[in-house]
C-alpha cells in the first residue's frame, strides 16, 4: 500500500514540485500502481509521461498464488525466474506456490510462457496472470498482441515485428 499523502507532501517540499502534477490531470483511472510509478518517473523527469515506464518497473512487487499440476508447475516455476514458495495440496498431483517479483519480472515472466514454445498448460497460466494483472490496471505489455493460439490460449507477440 503507498502513502501517497506523505509521498507526495514529502516529495514537492523536496522538489519543488509536485511528482504527481502529470499523473493527477491524467484523465483515465490509473490504478495506485501506475500512478506511483509515474510519479516516480517524474521525480527526476518533470516531462515524463504517465505510465509504466521500463526504468521504474522494479519499485513495485506482486505475488501471485498458482496451483498446477506437479508436472507443469517447475516449468512455471522456472520461466517465472523469481522467488516462490511451494506446497503440496490436498489435491493428489497438484502443486501450490506464491510467486514474488517486481512488475518488470512480471512483464518478462509473461512474455517468456506466454511464447509458442511453452507447454499449453503453462502458456494457460501465464495467460491467466496477464489477465490478472490486465483485469487490475497493470498493463505493461502494451508493446505486444495476443494472438490467438489454436489450443485456446495466447501468444504474446511483439508489435514492433
Amino acid at each position: 500500500m503507498i502513502d501517497f499523502g506523505t509521498f507526495i507532501g514529502l516529495s514537492h517540499k523536496m522538489l519543488g514540485r509536485s511528482p504527481a502534477s502529470a499523473s493527477d490531470a491524467c484523465r483515465r483511472e490509473l490504478s495506485d500502481a501506475e500512478r506511483f510509478l509515474s510519479c516516480l518517473a517524474a521525480m527526476r523527469d518533470d516531462k515524463a509521461p504517465v505510465g509504466f515506464l521500463p526504468s521504474v518497473l522494479a519499485h513495485v512487487s506482486f505475488s501471485v498464488l498458482v496451483a498446477a499440476d506437479e508436472r507443469d508447475m517447475l516449468e512455471i516455476l522456472q520461466l517465472a525466474n523469481m522467488p516462490f514458495v511451494t506446497a503440496e495440496t490436498l489435491a493428489r498431483g497438484v502443486l501450490a506456490a506464491v510467486i514474488t517479483g517486481t512488475l518488470g519480472q512480471w512483464r518478462d515472466a509473461v512474455k517468456s510462457g506466454s511464447s509458442p514454445t511453452a507447454e499449453p498448460a503453462v502458456r494457460y497460466c501465464f495467460n491467466k496472470i496477464y489477465g490478472l494483472f490486465n483485469a487490475t490496471g497493470l498493463n505493461v505489455w502494451g508493446d505486444f498482441r495476443p494472438r490467438e493460439a489454436p489450443d485456446q490460449t495466447f501468444y504474446l507477440e511483439d508489435k514492433r515485428r
